[in-house]
């Protein structure tokens, strides 16, 4: 019935048969078997179609409102065990953060921990907190802001400045009461989301306008589509740095700024238990002598 449930669940969050068994990665016939089975056994509707979709029944929202959790204790029970007896901590971590800082401070990590072992996944930060709920992951290292799931604790390790690359990497100045269209992650993102209230604050406090003109999926793309005069690209610092922009390109916005939140999420008690408290605490120590912690007293990585 475990399988059934998570087939429902699927269904639930992806909207359509062939989404969701992408993600369950089985055929599309498995998961209309599973749900027919499901169904049989409770002897109720749980789908209904619409149009091109489908859409659950109030009975089917009931169950998976009160199964939802267990499966999610049932799966990390599981990753656990597995973690333990072979000494492997799963953590999904923001493919921004793999492309910038993550590789040098999470190899600082495991030079200094040697018997901290842990399996890196790249994902948008979203689907990797979404895999830190289901169970599949232990830890999640990602930026962006959102509402936590209620089973979910949520750090902020520290906050990542934002800053312009210019288009071409031309020179750019900033004009108070002008609208500048810059390149960015969609608005619909984690990232997006949590600047909306820091970008009318910068307008209303300092008059600077950042208009995003394109939702772009990825800020490694941002910085690469402004280095090539595509347009100004409002993407993080040390990224920027990373993949070869000039320091002397950058602008740096006017206080208060643009910074974006970088966090460690994992449930309350897979960070009260070895091996993840230790990885958090080592992780901390890492951010800081990187120059990234808020302890640090700055969020701007090294060059």
């Amino acid at each position: 019935m475990i399988d059934q449930i998570e087939a429902l669940a699927a269904l639930a969050e992806h909207g359509t048969m062939r989404s969701a068994a992408t993600r369950l990665r089985v055929s599309q016939s498995a998961v209309s078997k599973r749900l027919d089975a499901l169904e049989a056994q409770l002897g109720v509707r749980l789908r209904e179609r619409a149009g091109r979709r489908v859409r659950l029944t109030q009975a089917a929202e009931r169950l998976l409102e009160r199964t939802r959790p267990l499966l999610a204790e049932l799966r990390l029970a599981v990753v656990g065990e597995r973690s333990v007896a072979s000494g492997w901590l799963v953590v999904g971590v923001s493919e921004s953060i793999l492309a910038s800082w993550g590789p040098r401070v999470l190899a600082d990590v495991r030079r200094r921990r040697p018997e901290l072992r842990f399996r890196l996944n790249a994902h948008r930060s979203p689907v990797a907190v979404d895999l830190v709920r289901s169970g599949e992951y232990m830890l999640a290292l990602v930026a962006g802001s959102e509402v936590a799931p209620a089973e979910l604790a949520r750090e902020t390790l520290f906050e990542e400045e934002m800053v312009i690359v210019p288009s071409g990497l031309a020179k750019l100045s900033l004009r108070r009461g002008v609208d500048l269209p810059v390149l960015s992650i969609e608005p619909g993102s984690a990232t997006g989301r949590a600047l909306r209230a820091p970008l009318a604050r910068l307008a209303r406090e300092r008059g600077i306008r950042l208009v995003p003109e394109a939702g772009i999926q990825s800020y490694t793309a941002a910085v690469q589509l402004a280095r090539a005069g595509f347009g100004n690209g409002l993407v993080p610092r040390p990224l920027a740095l990373a993949l070869g922009v000039p320091k002397s390109a950058l602008v740096a916005l006017p206080e208060p700024g643009l910074r974006r939140p970088i966090q460690l999420v994992g449930r309350a008690a897979t960070l009260a238990r070895e091996p993840a408290s230790s990885f958090a605490l080592e992780l901390r120590a890492a951010l800081a002598r990187a120059g990234l912690s808020e302890a640090s007293g700055s969020a701007r990585t090294r060059p």
